[in-house]
């Protein structure tokens, strides 16, 4: 009788226990803290139904074998421990071909401690996982495998992790190889991983790796935490990336005892503004592709294949970005990145391990709030490469005022105009001097076709044009004309490109006292013209070139009186007197082919223009006969508009007028062959002084007059 009660009080007893030597299947499972669900293997089984909630405060353990097995929709959450120990094969959770809405959220302890050959902690095998969120006071361990522990596992086929989230504690420890997060398999990838906890991942003759992408892909990896792995006699890297990933963010530690980060694949973005390290090798190593690499790390150290995009991230004239390249490969393009604290200076040793061969772009321009800045790299000794920054202004005021202060002199902006302004001065040309066709045929009319060369000084360009001019007599003291003339060829300075948009057209009428010409003669005339011109901002120190596309007109009003004194049979003096008004008009443009285009204001230029002098004329043989004229011009007045660019900060004005000359000479000399009764062939060449910078204007025109 005392036997069978103490037997019936033991039994009570080992019941009122809080452990559970039992396996669940496809159940909700809820452990309360304190209690502990055991067994020797697959403690709980979701094999199918759900979806499934197993949250656990407690203990759910396995003695030798895997711990949880998930096959359908289920959301665990763990603040207690899941725990397996293993001397086979197994894991504590197990997800299996499942592609459920499946989410694992730990605040305690998932552990995976084995003597097998491997031990993920957790392993997603042909399935779909939204999240793992492994929080600060959660740890996810693998510990003792022989070949290989790990903390999340990724593999079998099509199996997609959203996001893993860890705050607190990845660790995989082993003698052979170790890695805290595995992605194996071509079809399988986790989207994005953020990190500000710890992974580590520590080895021992295998080869370990923090984070590791054999396979599949990924979008992002973001670190404010730290990565870190170590062997004792093999390859160990922070994060190994066999395949491709989108974007590798990192502002907190990576480290191997090999590499920081070792690539093979392609890596489209990489940012670091923390601290990537190898022992024994290099912070980063690439035999694969970078493509877009920021970096502010004043000590990183690179080999092998260089990025294609390299950015300097610059916090301060102390602390910038500084990188060392060995056995380089490749080209890349050198810039600033957008979120640096820029002042003027020089930052030595930006670059080290580089020739020449390898940096494709190696200047630019940058815009930091409201200031804008040129930079360059300077090769200053052997590999070592410094970075000049300097406000744009100063470099960019040159190409747009070449007479500023510190400037060389060349073709700036404002030459340029001044240039696409004189270009438009045909008008004088035409009615003064040439285009009239005032000897007529038996029906009082005169055709002329004819062609004309001008060249123009300082700098040196030249044009050629075809000219059509026609002239009716009314009658004997009146006459008309009109003329066109079209340019065919420009041959102008590499930066100042000219093109027809509308040739100079004109039309004219002259009033004489006499038939013969001789006595008072009265001319009014007009003209219009409009041309493309492309002007070219070269590039000058630290400042860009760019490109920009303008018109320019010009309209002229002439109102000429002279006086025709004959002097003998042959000869005749003609003193004159003349008023030009004009008008010339340059359209603003926007450059293009440039990071910060400047925008240029229109030009409006009016001048109300005297013109006096004497002509003459003497015949010599069967009705042919010379003649020449030298006049002067001066503005009695001229008013132009001030250049004002914008688009760069400190760019500074230009006052057109500084190089204007008022008073300008015109000489010109001409030759009239009569071929026979009704045609004549005309010689003619003039020289003038233009209004802007000292410029000078020579013109030979030919023509063949047709009167009938």
């Amino acid at each position: 009788m005392k036997i069978r009660i103490v037997s019936i009080f033991f039994l009570l007893a080992i019941l009122s226990l809080p452990v559970n030597a039992q396996q669940l299947d496809n159940q909700d499972v809820d452990v309360s803290s304190g209690s502990t669900l055991s067994n020797a293997s697959l403690v709980v089984r979701q094999l199918n139904g759900g979806p499934f909630n197993i949250n656990n405060a407690g203990t759910i353990e396995s003695t030798n074998g895997s711990t949880i097995r998930i096959d359908v929709d289920t959301a665990i959450t763990n603040s207690g421990l899941i725990d397996a120990d293993l001397t086979t094969g197994g894991q504590a959770i197990q997800f299996f071909e499942n592609s459920g809405s499946n989410s694992v959220d730990n605040s305690g302890t998932i552990r995976a401690e084995s003597t097998f050959t491997f031990a993920p902690a957790i392993k997603v095998q042909s399935s779909t996982v939204t999240s793992i969120v492994n929080s600060g006071t959660g740890t996810i361990q693998s510990s003792g495998a022989t070949t290989v522990s790990e903390g999340i596992r990724v593999d079998g086929v099509g199996s997609l992790v959203n996001l893993i989230t860890n705050a607190g504690s990845i660790t995989a420890t082993g003698s052979g190889g170790a890695r805290g997060i595995t992605v194996l398999g071509a079809s399988n990838s986790i989207n994005q991983i953020n990190n500000s906890g710890t992974i580590t991942a520590t080895g021992g003759n295998g080869v370990t790796n923090g984070i590791v992408f054999f396979g599949g892909g990924g979008t992002s990896v973001i670190n404010s935490g730290t990565i870190q792995a170590a062997a004792t006699s093999a390859a160990a890297n922070g994060i190994r990336l066999k395949i491709d990933l989108t974007t590798l963010t990192n502002s907190g530690t990576i480290t191997g005892s090999t590499h920081g980060v070792s690539i093979a694949g392609t890596l489209t973005n990489l940012a670091n503004t923390g601290t990537i390290s190898g022992t024994s090798g290099f912070g980063i190593s690439n035999q694969g592709t970078i493509v877009n690499f920021t970096n502010s790390q004043t000590n990183l150290t690179y080999n092998d294949n260089i990025p294609s995009n390299y950015f300097i991230s610059i916090n301060s004239t102390a602390n910038y970005g500084k990188v060392t390249f060995t056995s380089p490969e490749g080209t890349m393009n050198f810039a600033i990145a957008d979120d640096s604290s820029i002042e003027g200076g020089t930052y030595t040793a930006v670059l080290t391990g580089l020739e020449a061969r390898h940096l494709s772009k190696s200047s630019g321009v940058q815009r930091v709030g409201s200031n804008d800045f040129g930079y360059k790299l300077h090769n200053s000794t052997g590999s070592q490469w410094d970075l000049e920054i300097r406000p744009l202004s100063e470099d960019t005021n040159c190409t747009v005022n070449s007479d500023g202060t510190n400037c060389d002199k060349r073709n700036c902006v404002a030459s340029l105009v001044e240039k696409g302004l004189n270009a438009v001065a045909g008008g004088n040309f035409a009615h003064m001097n040439t285009y009239d066709c005032d000897t007529f045929g038996s029906s009082g009319r005169c055709f002329s076709l004819g062609g004309r060369h001008t060249s123009i000084s300082d700098p040196r360009s030249d044009v050629t044009g075809l000219v059509m001019v026609y002239g009716k007599k009314v009658s004997d003291h009146i006459r008309w004309g009109s003329f066109v003339h079209s340019n065919v060829s420009y041959n102008t300075p590499a930066n100042f490109l000219l093109s027809n948009k509308t040739p100079l057209i004109g039309f004219y009428a002259v009033w004489n006292e006499n038939a013969d010409h001789t006595g008072l003669q009265l001319k009014i005339g007009n003209s219009y013209q409009a041309i493309n011109a492309t002007i070219l901002r070269e590039q000058l120190g630290l400042s860009e070139s760019a490109r920009g596309e303008t018109v320019i007109t010009a309209k002229d009003l002439i109102v000429e009186l002279r006086n025709n004194i004959k002097v003998s049979e042959s000869v005749t003096f003609t003193p004159y007197g003349a008023s030009r008004f004009s008008d010339k008009y340059q359209s603003g443009y926007t450059e293009t082919d440039a990071q910060l285009p400047l925008t240029f204001n229109e030009v409006f230029e009016s001048s109300w223009v005297a013109i006096g002098g004497i002509k003459f004329k003497k015949k010599t043989y069967a009705g042919s006969s010379v003649y020449g004229t030298i006049g002067i011009e001066q503005d009695i007045s001229h008013n132009v508009s001030t250049l004002s660019p914008s688009g760069v900060s400190g760019i500074t004005t230009v006052d057109l007028t500084k190089n204007h000359n008022a008073t300008r000479a015109v000489l010109a000399v001409g030759y009239d062959l009569k071929l026979t009764h009704n045609a004549i062939l005309r010689l003619k060449f003039q020289y003038q002084e233009l209004p802007y910078q000292d410029m000078t204007e020579e013109n030979t025109y030919v023509s063949y007059n047709l009167l009938f």
